[in-house]
């Protein structure tokens, strides 16, 4: 639809290293790519997947949904859902930058961006642009990331509290900020990276090997976020949060 001066094949959209390289092997292959981080990941997921296929459930494929920063997604198998996103992934439909999309003011019904503002410089920036395009009542949903340890893509700038979020996105009305992702996630990504530190002696491929090796054996500790998230206070060391609203 739409293409950035350049080539905008994906080479770097990791950051650098061994598991850098890992990564962007896989994300040639989407769903499979996918796949690894749902099972393999320290961050359990499954409360983020129910609330999205639950928002997108009220939004037809009349709407116009755009999926902004998308990477190599297709969000629960709907073709209709317009890909964005800064690099030339086989999945993405408009190769655009988002701090300047090529989208007309009050034109977007729905907009969806997940795990990306943590990774512009300016994520004020990019929620001005949601506000601009998105239709009065538009509505949005964004995963934001807490207690998670640096992770380039190929940039990592922000975290947010869950007051954070009320005050990057106060410019918007019925806001909600839930929990996406709980304490275990947020203790148990931190940990791995702890552990990783100490083992590798200051050896970054070895830090990385270490790492994936730890993260499949630990995979299943992550389950107990199932629980966890219930708790009160879990928001405290919550790796991420979902935060949707309108315009």
């Amino acid at each position: 639809m739409c293409f950035l001066p350049g080539d905008r094949t994906p080479a770097s959209s990791t950051g650098n290293g061994f598991l850098a390289a890992i990564q962007e092997f896989f994300k040639k292959f989407g769903p499979i790519y996918y796949l690894l981080i749902t099972f393999f990941s320290p961050v359990l997921l499954n409360t983020y997947y129910y609330r999205l296929k639950t928002f997108l459930v009220r939004h037809n494929q009349e709407k116009i949904i755009i999926n902004l920063g998308s990477g190599p997604a297709i969000l629960e198998n709907r073709r209709d859902i317009i890909n964005i996103d800064i690099y030339a992934f086989n999945q993405v439909d408009m190769i655009a930058d988002a701090f300047s999309l090529p989208i007309k003011d009050h034109s977007v019904d729905v907009i969806i961006n997940t795990a990306m503002l943590e990774h512009v410089a300016n994520p004020q920036h990019i929620l001005n642009e949601i506000q601009r395009i998105l239709k009065k009542d538009g509505e949005f949903f964004c995963f934001l990331p807490f207690i998670q340890p640096f992770h380039a893509a190929p940039d990592d700038f922000h975290r947010w509290t869950i007051e954070g979020v009320k005050h990057s996105f106060r410019q918007f009305k019925k806001l909600n900020v839930v929990i996406a992702a709980g304490p275990t996630s947020g203790m148990l990504w931190v940990l791995l990276e702890w552990i990783s530190i100490v083992l590798s002696f200051g050896s970054k491929t070895l830090h990385d090997i270490i790492f994936m090796i730890l993260m499949v054996l630990s995979a299943p500790i992550k389950l107990l976020d199932l629980v966890l998230i219930h708790f009160p206070y879990a928001e405290k060391i919550a790796s991420g949060f979902i935060v949707t609203g309108k315009k």
